[in-house]
């Protein structure tokens, strides 16, 4: 039987919120798309803690921190983290992107 480094690392019992940071602050300074989000933040989440999430779950977390950093930027985890973030229009101002950054 293979040991288990999920509980020594501290993996194991991790909020989605927590995971999502994760990623964020693995991408920081990077334009970040909502489809990004839904992938490559999902794909990571699964391949590093292995915990099943659906795009959908961290979509809308991803928009909640969005919403109270913007509400109570102080009081928001992205603040308490040491992010910001920034929106950013490409495509002639069609697709939103983000750029998450040290506050």
């Amino acid at each position: 039987m293979a040991y288990d480094f999920s509980k020594v690392m501290g993996i194991k019992g991790r909020s989605n919120e927590a995971m999502l940071l994760e990623w964020l602050i693995s991408r920081k300074d990077t334009l970040i798309g909502a489809h990004e989000v839904q992938l490559s933040a999902v794909e990571y989440i699964r391949t590093i803690f292995q915990k099943p999430v659906t795009p959908d779950t961290i979509s809308r977390l991803w928009r909640k921190m969005r919403e109270d950093f913007r509400t109570d930027k102080e009081n928001s985890i992205l603040y308490r983290s040491g992010l910001t973030y920034e929106e950013q229009l490409t495509n002639r101002g069609k697709q939103k992107y983000y750029r998450v950054s040290d506050a």
